[in-house]
């Protein structure tokens, strides 16, 4: 099998991951009162920028996504850091200048804090219409002309579960009805950026999480109806809004009844998957690994790549011929073998999807260096489960060197040999 000459071979990092938390950022509150290992510099990718943007290209990559963060160009309600602003037109022209296509991510995995805590985040309509619209039309009037594409919010439903229902991430609750608003709230911002940016030059990805979700069998053997009730919840939580809305023009929630959104029907000009492992639910909701006796990686998820491609064969099915990319694909470990392994199988189901006629165009790596990484289920962010295919000193990994040649066609040369 192959895979089409244009296909877009990508790579992937949240700001937190490549440069450390910036200061602003709700993350960076959980660092100072230490509920979270501190960041620091992150993979060091601000200081280092021009030369891992030029590895990058080396690899044989020609698409990368760039968090642009706004606690960093926004630290404050209304008060743009201007040095910022043009220290991201700067990464932005290097990576031009590498031979890259820069797509830029608004948010991806932080907030500022003064929106999420303040002005309470992607919950409140008047914050999504005010601060989160103005600093999408501010941001894309300050580098349409450097961008090869939008990203509006990294896995949206996901990003506001993991802060409002499960707790990993910032402001940390537990709160089933926060929870409720905030996913709602964090899907109405990303079609507002959608609707915001479609009038601009640059294509717009939406990116969303597609697990698997499995019920989750007891030991006991009990509890088996009412686990497999609360996965079919949680696929409609994290499946159904999105997808209908795209494919039929209906946003729909398991807590409320539908409605008619006919505007949003083939939103976005292409979907991105992010998908790295399936999600197993049991009787009270908890979510774990899938299957239970696989091989869990530092973030306590089970990577199974097979799952990819039933993903990306069901979203083909609700959107017919809408482009698809599997936008984030990557594997928390400091085992590089497995790793290797995965990444095999991965690109093997993509090859496999478009020989079945799925419009897969692309695949980004999670990510290109090795950085800091947050909390999965019940485990703890840091260093201590890489996801790159570089390490933190620049040496290339197996893994990386695979992909590369997969890419090229050739092994890596010069220094990268």
């Amino acid at each position: 099998m192959s895979l089409p000459a244009d296909f877009r071979w990508g790579v992937t990092d949240s700001s937190l991951s490549a440069e450390g938390v910036a200061p602003a950022a709700d993350w960076s509150r959980w660092e100072r009162d230490g509920r979270v290992p501190v960041s620091g510099d992150g993979a060091g990718f601000a200081s280092d920028y021009n030369d891992d943007l030029r590895l990058a290209a080396a690899l044989g990559f020609l698409d990368i996504r760039i968090t642009v963060e706004w606690a960093r160009l926004e630290p404050s309600p209304g008060k743009v850091d201007t040095d910022a602003l043009e220290s991201t037109r700067e990464v932005l022209v290097a990576a031009s200048h590498a031979g890259l296509r820069p797509w830029a991510t608004l948010v991806h995995s932080t907030l500022p804090g003064w929106f999420a805590d303040d002005e309470r985040g992607f919950a409140d309509p008047s914050s999504r219409s005010g601060w989160w619209a103005r600093h999408v039309d501010r941001t894309a009037e300050a580098l349409e002309d450097l961008v090869a594409g939008w990203v509006p919010i990294e896995d949206p439903i996901g990003l506001a579960l993991r802060g409002h229902l499960l707790g990993v991430r910032p402001p940390g609750r537990t709160d089933p009805e926060a929870a409720r608003a905030a996913v709602e709230g964090s899907l109405e911002a990303t079609f507002e950026a959608w609707r915001l940016l479609r009038s601009g030059p640059a294509p717009v990805m939406g990116v969303f999480s597609t697990p698997s979700i499995f019920a989750a069998a007891s030991r006991e053997g009990a509890g088996g109806s009412q686990a497999r009730d609360q996965a079919d919840h949680w696929e409609r939580v994290l499946w159904d809004p999105w997808l209908r809305a795209l494919a039929d023009g209906e946003l729909a929630w398991p807590w409320r009844a539908p409605v008619d959104r006919p505007e949003l029907a083939g939103a976005f000009d292409l979907v991105g998957l992010a998908a790295d492992h399936p999600v197993a639910v049991d009787a009270s909701g908890a979510a774990g690994p899938y299957p239970p006796d696989a091989r869990i990686d530092a973030s306590n998820c089970a990577p199974l790549p097979e799952e990819l491609g039933v993903a990306l064969r069901r979203v083909h099915d609700r959107l017919g011929d809408q482009d698809l990319i599997v936008a984030g694909w990557g594997v928390s470990t400091t085992d590089d073998d497995w790793r290797d392994e995965l990444l095999h199988d991965v690109v093997t189901q993509v090859e496999s999807a478009v020989a079945d006629g799925v419009p897969v165009v692309g695949l980004f790596h999670d990510g290109l260096l090795d950085g800091y990484t947050t909390a999965g289920w019940g485990s703890i962010p840091g260093f201590s489960g890489p996801r790159g295919l570089v390490t933190r000193n620049r040496r290339l990994k197996e893994s990386g060197r695979w992909l590369s040649e997969r890419i090229t066609g050739r092994p890596p040369v010069g220094s990268l040999s």
